[in-house]
C-alpha cells in the first residue's frame, strides 16, 4: 500500500478460505435465487443453500458486487428500474459452482410496504410495473434546477444501443461546461470532454444513465434527466437513440453541503461540535476533524497525495508506483500545473453528498500503454496505470504523537479494492526516523470480513540506506474476524496510542493491542486512500490475498469486465490527545 511496505508482507497472516479464481464445478449450483424489495431502494437477495459452500459470489447487474457466507445479500441505493443478481457457490477448495440463472426485480420509485416488488426468473413472464421500459426507449423526470455554480444540467440525455452489450450514451452541451461525469446504473463510470460516452459488455435487460456538467472550477452542475434502454444484446449501431418518457421519483435531488466548508482555516471542523460524542471522550480533547459536511476537500487540513507521489524532484515532478500496484492518485490540489491540466479534469476521485466523502476508483481513460515503470514522470506514469484513485494525507498539516485517532468508514466489497487508514512518519531519512508505520485498518476487498491491523518501524535508516525492516503483528492477531461483512455499513475504526502501547478497536470495541517501545519514536500524520491491486492482493490465500496463478494477477480481463467503480467512503476524521 505505500512504501508501507515496500515489505512484502509474507507475515500477513491467516488464510482466508474460498478466494481463488479458477472454476471448477465441483459444487452444486444455489436453487431458488430470489429478491425481495424491502424498503426504499433496497433489495433482499436470497438463495437456497448449497452443501459445501463456504461462500457465495454474487453479482448485481451484471457486476461482481462482494462475497457473503450467508445465503443473502442487501443490494442498497438502487434506482427504480430493472435490477438483476446472480449467485455461485464457493467451497473449501476455491471451487465455483456455475452461476444461477439471471433473477430480476423491478424497484419502485416509491417504495410501498403493502405491495412489495419480488423478483422473477429471466424467461418468465415480467410482472406489471407502473414504469415502461421498451428497446431504446428511456424514462426520465425533468430537471430545470441549476447547481450553486450557475449552469444546467445536461439536457436530452439519451442512449443508443450499439450491439454486443454496448450503448453509446449522449446529452447536449451546457454552456460553462469544461467535461462531464456519467453514471450508469448507479455507478460513476466515469469523466469525459466530449458529449458522449461508451458502456461495454452491459448484461441484457434495463440499464440507466445520468450525467452531470462540471466547469473549470470543479462545480458540478444538478443530475440530468434520467434515461434508461433495454439492451437487447443483438441491436446494431443503426438502432434509433431513445427517447425520453416521464415518470416519477427518477431525478436525484442535487447535492446538498456547506458550500464554505472547504475555506474553513482550523485544523478542527467546526461542524464536529454538532456531535456530542466528541465532547464525551473521558480524558482527551478534540484537536483535528473534518465531517466532510462540504462539497470539496479542505486544503487547510489535507493533501490529495501520498507524501511521496508527486514530489518535486530537480526540474520536475516524480512519481512511484509503490507494492505493484495498479491505481494513479489524482491530485486535485496539486500545485503541478502539468497535473492541473492534464489528469484533474479527467477525473476527480473525491465526490462529495454533504455528509460524507467518497473516494472513488474508475478505469483510466488517459491508460495507453502498459509499462510496469515504477518511477517516472507525470506522463509516463500517469498512462501506464489501470485505475485512477485518491488519497488523503495530512504530511506537513497535522501530525501528531499519542492520542485517539479514528474515522467512521464503509470499505467497498470489490475484488482488487486496497483501502487504508494509517498513520505515517512525518520525518524524511536525514532528519531522524525510524520510517514509524501504524496501519489503523487495511483490507482487501474480495474479503471484506477481514480487518488488518499491524505496526511497521526501520532502525538502522540513513539517507542512503532504508533501513532494517521490523514488522509487529498486534495480539491476538493482525487479523480481525468477528463474522462481519464491513462493506455492508459504516464502521468506526480507532487507535489509542500511549507512551509504549497501541491498542485498536472497531465500534468502541478492542481488537488488538501491542505493547513496544518503539511506536513512541516519532510524531505521525493520517493518511486515508483507496489502493487498487499489487502485491499482497496477488498473494497466495494464506496471507489474505486471491491465491491466482501469475498470469491471473489481478486485474485480468475479467476483473476489468466486471470493474464496477468501487468507493471508500468516509464520514469523518476525528483526532484527541490527552487533556
Amino acid at each position: 500500500m505505500t512504501s508501507k511496505t515496500i515489505v512484502i508482507r509474507s507475515c500477513l497472516l491467516l488464510a482466508l478460505s474460498g478466494v481463488l479464481s479458477a472454476p471448477a464445478f465441483a459444487i452444486d449450483v444455489p436453487q431458488d435465487p430470489r429478491g425481495t424489495e424491502i424498503a426504499q431502494s433496497v433489495v433482499k437477495w436470497e438463495w437456497a443453500s448449497v452443501p459445501g459452500a463456504v461462500t457465495y459470489e454474487v453479482s448485481i447487474d451484471g457486476s461482481y458486487k462482494g462475497l457473503t457466507r450467508d445465503p443473502q445479500y442487501y443490494s442498497r441505493d438502487l434506482w427504480p428500474g430493472d435490477h438483476s443478481m446472480r449467485v455461485r457457490a464457493i467451497d473449501a477448495n476455491g471451487n465455483y459452482s456455475s452461476s444461477t440463472a439471471t433473477v430480476k426485480i423491478i424497484v419502485n420509485a416509491q417504495f410501498n410496504s403493502s405491495s412489495l416488488s419480488r423478483s422473477y426468473l429471466v424467461g418468465e413472464t415480467t410482472p406489471t410495473v407502473t414504469t415502461t421500459s421498451t428497446t431504446s426507449s428511456s424514462v426520465a423526470t425533468p430537471v430545470t434546477a441549476s447547481a450553486s455554480s450557475g449552469f444546467q444540467a445536461p439536457q436530452s440525455p439519451r442512449g443508443s444501443e450499439t450491439g454486443n452489450g454496448g450503448v453509446k450514451w449522449e446529452w447536449n452541451a451546457v454552456s460553462g461546461a469544461s467535461r462531464y461525469e456519467v453514471t450508469v446504473d448507479g455507478n460513476v463510470a466515469g469523466e469525459t470532454a466530449e458529449l458522449q460516452f461508451s458502456s461495454s459488455n452491459l448484461w441484457v435487460g434495463e440499464h440507466s444513465m445520468t450525467v452531470k456538467a462540471i466547469d473549470s472550477s470543479g462545480n458540478k452542475s444538478v443530475q440530468s434527466d434520467t434515461v434508461k434502454i433495454n439492451v437487447t444484446g443483438t441491436a446494431s449501431t443503426s438502432v434509433a437513440q431513445s427517447d425520453p418518457v416521464s415518470s416519477e421519483g427518477l431525478a436525484a435531488a442535487p447535492v446538498q453541503g456547506d458550500q464554505n466548508a472547504a475555506s474553513v482555516q482550523s485544523l478542527i471542523d467546526p461542524a464536529s461540535y454538532s456531535y456530542p460524542e466528541v465532547s464525551q471522550k473521558d480524558g482527551y480533547e478534540l484537536v483535528f476533524s473534518d465531517e466532510f459536511n462540504g462539497t470539496a476537500l479542505n486544503p487547510y487540513r489535507w493533501h490529495s497525495q501520498l507524501r511521496w507521489d508527486g514530489e518535486f524532484n530537480g526540474e520536475r515532478y516524480e512519481y512511484r508506483v509503490i507494492n505493484g500496484e495498479d491505481q494513479f492518485y489524482v491530485n486535485v490540489l496539486s500545485p503541478d500545473s502539468e497535473h492541473q491540466e492534464k489528469v484533474v479534469p479527467v477525473y476527480n476521485p473525491f465526490q462529495f453528498d454533504g455528509s460524507t466523502l467518497s473516494i472513488r476508483a474508475t478505469k483510466n481513460p488517459l491508460k495507453n500503454h502498459s509499462n510496469k515503470k515504477t518511477y517516472g514522470s507525470l506522463d509516463e506514469i500517469s498512462t501506464q496505470q489501470t485505475f485512477l484513485s485518491g488519497a488523503l494525507s495530512t504530511h506537513e498539516k497535522f501530525s501528531q504523537k499519542y492520542g485517539y485517532f479514528e474515522a467512521r468508514i464503509k470499505i467497498p466489497s470489490h475484488v482488487g479494492t486496497f483501502p487504508a487508514f494509517w498513520l505515517f512518519h512525518e520525518n524524511r531519512a536525514w532528519e531522524g526516523t525510524q520510517r514509524t508505520e501504524i496501519d489503523i485498518m487495511e483490507n482487501l476487498g474480495h474479503a471484506p470480513w477481514y480487518i488488518y491491523n499491524s505496526f511497521h518501524y526501520f532502525k538502522n535508516v540513513t539517507a542512503t540506506y532504508s533501513g532494517d525492516a521490523n514488522f509487529i503483528k498486534p495480539q491476538p492477531s493482525g487479523q480481525v474476524y468477528t463474522g462481519v461483512d464491513y462493506s455492508q455499513d459504516y464502521h468506526v475504526y480507532a487507535v489509542e496510542w500511549t507512551e509504549g502501547k497501541v491498542v485498536w478497536y472497531i465500534d468502541g470495541q478492542k481488537m488488538s493491542e501491542m505493547y513496544n517501545s518503539e511506536a513512541d519514536f516519532e510524531e505521525l500524520y493520517l493518511m486515508l486512500n483507496l489502493a487498487m491491486g499489487g502485491n499482497w492482493t496477488n498473494f497466495p490465500t494464506n496471507s489474505g490475498g486471491l491465491g491466482r496463478s501469475a498470469n491471473e494477477r489481478f486485474p485480468n480481463a475479467n476483473d476489468l469486465a466486471q470493474f464496477a467503480n468501487p468507493a471508500l467512503e468516509i464520514d469523518y476524521v476525528r483526532v484527541y490527545k490527552r487533556k
